[in-house]
């Protein structure tokens, strides 16, 4: 009686979970809302590359700040995170958004000039907006950054990042399915756990 309890109860939940109202952003708001981690980011290249601690302190901080981190976690894990328990998701979500703060910390380069510019914001079907900006370089052509955005009932959250039309979700769902379907998901788990305790 307790365990079908308890199954009643999770099911509740997970449809809860799913039926969250979601809300698309008035364009003004996200442009506003991306402005601002636009200047969070030219702060990151602007710290030295040789002090990585403190751009790792800084991404974590605009990532835990900004992003839709469990609606992202379950996107890049696809139909792998169904099947999860609940502690697998947790475990994955550590090991994912560690993985992400140390690659993008050392790879964005340094701060010379650029100019973080927003071209325009529209929505996207119901539930999402999305605000288009490009950067621009002296000695580069524009590099142009499509910034996804959805309101779950706890405030503006980026949801997914396109660079130059490659969004950040399916280049890594795509990624992580190979290893899913190679080695399951503790498998994934572990070797992201790995790579972070290397770097």
């Amino acid at each position: 009686m307790i365990r079908i309890f308890k199954i009643i109860i999770m099911s509740i939940a997970l449809v809860f979970y799913i039926l969250k109202p979601s809300y698309a952003i008035e364009e003004s708001e996200a442009v506003k809302y991306i402005e601002n981690v636009g200047q969070q980011a030219i702060n990151i290249l602007k710290t030295p590359i040789e002090n990585l601690d403190k751009r790792e302190l800084l991404f974590e901080k605009m990532l835990n700040n900004n992003f839709d981190k469990k609606l992202i976690h379950r996107a890049v894990l696809g139909k792998a995170a169904r099947g999860a328990s609940k502690e697998q998701l947790v475990r994955f979500g550590n090991a994912f958004d560690k993985h992400i703060v140390k690659v993008y910390a050392s790879q964005l380069g340094v701060y010379s000039n650029q100019l973080f510019i927003i071209d325009k914001a529209y929505k996207k079907g119901k539930k999402d907006t999305i605000v288009s900006s490009h950067i621009e370089h002296e000695t580069a052509p524009p590099l142009r950054i499509d910034w996804r955005l959805r309101d779950r009932g706890e405030g503006t959250k980026i949801i997914d990042i396109a660079i130059e039309g490659v969004s950040l979700l399916a280049t890594k769902r795509a990624d992580f399915g190979a290893s899913i379907k190679k080695g399951g998901l503790h498998a994934l788990i572990i070797d992201l756990e790995n790579k972070n305790a290397q770097n």
